[in-house]
């Protein structure tokens, strides 16, 4: 029998979801980093996905998870997905908004507008 990975990694799942809830109001209000600080910030979201595929979060954490999800993706351009068509939703989308740096890097990189707001 294969050994059980520890996908929660010692950390507490209400301290990813406080991480993630952070992100989320970071990008609702205009993510003030660049493009790399960006993608790296949502790595707590993809520990949160391996966390809710092992089954390993309570109910209420869960619920939280999926709250915040549906304020992120209110937060994202609608019909506009960059990336390879392999990740996740969360890394293809394209907020509406967001600091100059992260404005520019969408631009750069995905030809994608995003309203800049400082």
């Amino acid at each position: 029998m294969e050994p059980k990975v520890d996908v929660l990694d010692g950390d507490a799942p209400e301290d990813l979801v406080r991480e993630w809830r952070a992100f989320v109001d970071e990008c609702t209000a205009g993510y003030p980093w660049n493009l790399y600080d960006y993608h790296n910030d949502l790595a707590v979201r993809d520990r949160l996905e391996d966390c809710l595929k092992a089954g390993c979060l309570p109910e209420g954490v869960v619920r939280d998870v999926l709250k915040l999800d549906a304020q992120f993706r209110e937060m994202l351009q609608p019909g506009i997905a960059v990336g390879p068509a392999t990740d996740p939703w969360w890394h293809r989308g394209v907020p509406q908004y967001a600091g100059p740096e992260l404005a520019e890097g969408l631009h750069e990189w995905f030809s994608a507008p995003v309203e800049v707001r400082d």
